[in-house]
């Protein structure tokens, strides 16, 4: 996919579709300041950069809206480029008619993401930046707002660029001596370099270990509800959400399908799906159905509360619950809950956390513990948290090619030739998460999952 033409001046409204009491147009490129004068009743002289202006847009003689407009000169936009916002009233048909006064006078509407690309092209911004910036509009939770305002504001970028830093002072090292036909160069001092090899091996792997929280932090957690039926599981679900989202009945295999439902807590996304009983005795084909359905939640799972009945002894449905989700459940983490614990315990509760619905004993103890690895990623000190399956891929990439380079190391006359080779190849995987060599496919794909106007 090619893209766009930075040369163009481009418009587009920058605030949602619709009526409202603002709206606010953008203007950006070569000829944005010409384009806007032409339907702009014009400040005296030229228009100061930063500095707003109330003005009358007209559409030849007839006044449309009165605005307030703001000039700023590139680069010192947002884009790079001179740049107009326009705030008028939020009326459709004053918004339709200001862009299409821009046309007119020479610009074409923007494209998805296409001010933020500009921004990217022109150096205001690196690509794991640009991404931040989406990942920002996008934010539903206050989790997901800090990592990506993070991003957003270089935390990422200039944790990769340190690596980089590092990486290419080993290069160095190794392409000196490569150019030293003379061996005037004392030779490589080995264990020094492995040290420094081995730190920015360390600093990748520590990057790419958060992607999966990070992801949680972003999407929301990912968390099952299994367990034999009448365990409890949907009383489990409408107690967290504080609210009736399932069906409750003292008759087991009330739920037949899945159940979806989120939550915030403590600022992070939580994703519940409440599924079907696993029965160990004869079960209807609706049963049947709703098991099947369980077992491939629970193989996309990142989290299982696996629900246990305290108040019973262990059935033949709780042995086969406990078999489904360890052989369905793949690398989630599983928490075994025990439920109705307001009642007479009639089973060992070891290992297990210990709620009620019914008195909302240790709820607060099961919301902080779904949430517990996200929090944990943010306090262990990686305020750059990778939430981008790309970033984590190139990362990936590069801790190959970091490990490949220190087993090298570890031959009695290691070949500096492939030495060089591996860091040249690390070097790229961390250029892609900067955009220093990500492909227009790349490029075209982020930017395109933007809104228009950003």
């Amino acid at each position: 996919m090619k893209l766009p033409d930075p040369s163009d001046t481009i418009a587009a409204q920058a605030t949602p579709p619709g009526a409202g009491a603002i709206a606010v147009i953008r203007l950006t490129g070569p000829a944005a300041f010409a384009a806007a004068a032409a339907f702009l009743s014009p400040p005296a002289g030229k228009p100061a950069h930063r500095r707003a202006y109330v003005l009358a847009v007209k559409d030849g003689s007839r006044l449309i809206d009165r605005v307030v407009a703001v000039f700023f000169k590139g680069p010192a936009s947002y884009t790079g480029q001179d740049t107009v916002e326009i705030s008028c009233h939020g009326s459709p048909y004053i918004i339709r008619t200001i862009l299409n006064l821009a046309v007119k006078n020479g610009a074409r509407i923007a494209g998805p993401g296409e001010f933020t690309l500009r921004a990217f092209l022109n150096g205001k911004l690196d690509l794991a930046q640009a991404e931040g910036v989406g990942e920002l509009i996008a934010s539903s939770s206050a989790g997901a707002h800090r990592a990506a305002l993070t991003q957003a504001e270089g935390e990422l970028s200039a944790r990769v660029q340190k690596t980089r830093t590092a990486l290419v002072g080993l290069l160095s090292e190794i392409e000196a001596r490569l150019d030293d036909s003379y061996e005037e160069i004392p030779a490589l001092h080995r264990r020094a370099f492995d040290r420094s090899a081995a730190a920015a091996h360390e600093q990748v792997l520590s990057l790419a270990a958060g992607f999966e929280a990070g992801r949680g932090i972003r999407e929301g957690l990912n968390v099952v509800i299994a367990g034999a039926p009448n365990s409890g599981k949907s009383s489990l679900l409408n107690a967290l959400l504080g609210y009736d989202r399932a069906l409750v009945s003292r008759e087991a295999g009330t739920t037949r399908d899945m159940l979806e439902a989120s939550l915030e807590i403590d600022g992070f996304t939580v994703r519940f799906s409440d599924t079907a009983g696993l029965n160990a005795g004869r079960a209807s084909r609706l049963e049947l159905a709703g098991m099947a359905r369980a077992r491939k939640a629970l193989a996309a799972a990142e989290l299982v509360l696996l629900v246990k009945d305290a108040s019973i002894r262990a059935s033949a449905s709780d042995l086969r619950a406990e078999k489904e989700v360890s052989d369905a459940a793949g690398k989630a983490t599983v928490l075994r809950v025990f439920n109705k614990t307001d009642l007479p315990a009639r089973r060992s509760c070891a290992g297990g956390l210990l709620v009620s619905c019914r008195s909302g004993r240790g709820l607060g103890r099961l919301r902080a513990a779904l949430v517990a690895r996200q929090k944990k990623t943010f306090s262990d000190g990686a305020q750059a948290v990778v939430t981008s399956a790309r970033h984590f891929e190139a990362l990936t990439g590069a801790g190959r090619e970091l490990a490949a380079l220190r087993a090298l190391l570890r031959a009695k006359n290691p070949p500096l030739e492939l030495a060089a080779e591996r860091l040249r190849l690390a070097l790229g995987e961390l250029a892609l998460i900067l955009g220093e060599t990500a492909p227009e496919e790349v490029l075209a794909g982020i930017f395109g999952s933007f809104c228009v106007g950003k």
